[in-house]
């Protein structure tokens, strides 16, 4: 979605990020779309984990490895409309250059661990001494109060989760706790209560005129999502575990198999009307699963009877069928079918954007929509320290020579081989990802 509007919700706010992975990026993408000007602080010596990932196709290319840090599809989807400044924090110029930057900035963000920002220099009073009006905004795993009792630990989205209790939630009642490893909840939680902050915080500045330290532990964020279970415990003594796709007030809800390879449906029939209209249209004659509370007693008899009808449809035809009698269903999406969903393809939520490297990348759309200041998307994020010298330049206002001298004293970097430009496999056929775009060939 693309506005030209000059006077979005947080135009004129300037971010420096000091992020990897997830939790502080995606805050800072937030800012960006609605107009920040989110400068991203990167290493060469020790890169963000996403730019380590590279892509598929690139591998083995040594010709090609300059362009292979920016080749990760997550480098968009964290930093679209971010800028990228080389800075190597562990030296005296990089941080130097650090701390004038945050001179001239609204907000300082960070994932980092709160010793790790202490050992570069950019705890909250050093950051302040140069800027008392900041908002700074950190989020390590557990806070940054040394006298805490995992102060000392480093932390990760994927294991933020079995620590506070997530993934014993997941998986079936009789297999071991499955895990979320391929998605990282915890990091998207801490992230929105970040954005969150970081608001509450520039609106306090704004009211008092004074700057703000915003501590968000990670793990805070994600025990916040169990709420109801830990206090169900504190005053039924309930222990709640995992129950696959079950419910705990009704029944049948699942995932069931259908036709195909690995097709599957969500069929959710809990209260009375909705399990006539299901039951019938199986043609189930046991008319003992009519009483709710045997429903709920005979749930793997009565999953096993569902799963044996369901696996003789199309899951597409099936959901539509349930739908129309009034019975919750969907398909259980992959993310080929995501591709072609009729909602988000609606909702154009696959961006497509320039960049420097790739000449164009895609990306997912903010979920957020303000109706009059819609956010915008300038860029589909920044090749690893492409713009080290117009920031430092334009916001710092050093000379060309200063920089250099920077660069040739390894305290910055621009980006590498900026004539090495690639395109993504799927160049040729855009089109099938976001319609109405053309394909590389018919440009």
């Amino acid at each position: 979605m693309t506005n030209t509007t000059t006077e979005l919700p947080l135009e004129g706010v300037r971010v420096f990020e000091l992020g990897t992975a997830i939790a502080s990026p995606f805050c800072g993408r937030l800012m960006a779309h609605f107009g920040a000007d989110v400068l991203k602080i990167e290493s060469q010596l020790s890169p963000d984990v996403v730019r380590m990932l590279g892509s598929a196709w690139l591998k083995d290319r040594d010709d090609l490895a300059a362009a292979a840090p920016d080749t990760s599809p997550y480098v968009p989807e964290m930093n679209a409309s971010k800028r990228s400044v080389g800075l190597e924090l562990k030296t005296t110029g990089g941080r130097n250059a650090a701390l004038a930057l945050v001179a001239e900035c609204d907000v300082f963000l960070a994932n980092f661990g709160a010793r790790a920002l202490s050992d570069v220099g950019l705890d909250y009073q050093s950051v302040a001494a140069v800027n008392p009006k900041i908002i700074y905004v950190q989020l390590p795993g557990f806070g940054s109060d040394p006298a805490m009792p995992y102060y000392p630990y480093v932390a990760w989205g994927p294991n933020q989760a079995p620590l506070v209790g997530f993934d014993d939630f997941t998986g079936h009642a009789s297999d071991p706790p499955a895990g979320i490893a391929t998605v990282a909840p915890p990091d998207y939680m801490s992230a929105l209560h970040a954005a969150i902050a970081t608001l509450s915080g520039l609106e306090h500045r704004e009211l008092t005129g004074d700057g703000v330290h915003v501590d968000v532990s990670q793990f805070e964020t994600t025990l916040a999502l169990l709420g109801p279970f830990v206090m169900d415990y504190d005053l039924s003594g309930t222990i709640h575990s995992r129950i696959g796709n079950r419910s705990l007030w009704g029944a049948p809800q699942g995932v069931y198999p259908c036709d195909g390879h690995e097709r599957w449906i969500a069929i959710s029939a809990t209260d009375d009307q909705s399990w006539n209209a299901l039951s019938l249209l199986m043609g189930l004659e046991d008319d003992r699963f009519d009483d709710s509370e045997f429903r709920m007693s005979q749930q793997e008899d009565l999953d096993d009877q569902i799963g044996t009808w369901t696996i003789n449809f199309d899951a597409d035809d099936l959901a539509h069928r349930l739908q129309n009698i009034g019975v919750a269903a969907h398909v259980v999406s992959s993310n080929e079918d995501l591709l072609h969903d009729t909602h988000t393809m609606s909702r154009n939520w696959y961006q497509v954007a320039p960049h420097a490297r790739l000449g164009r990348d895609v990306f997912s759309d903010c979920a957020v929509t303000l109706k009059d200041t819609p956010g915008r998307w300038t860029d589909a994020g920044p090749s690893l320290g492409q713009h080290t010298r117009e920031v430092l330049r334009d916001v710092v206002g050093m000379s060309d020579e200063e920089i250099s001298q920077l660069v040739s004293d390894k305290a910055a970097f621009e980006q590498t081989e900026p004539e090495t430009l690639v395109s993504r496999p799927w160049d040729d056929w855009i089109h099938l990802l976001v319609p109405g775009t053309d394909d590389a060939r018919d440009l």
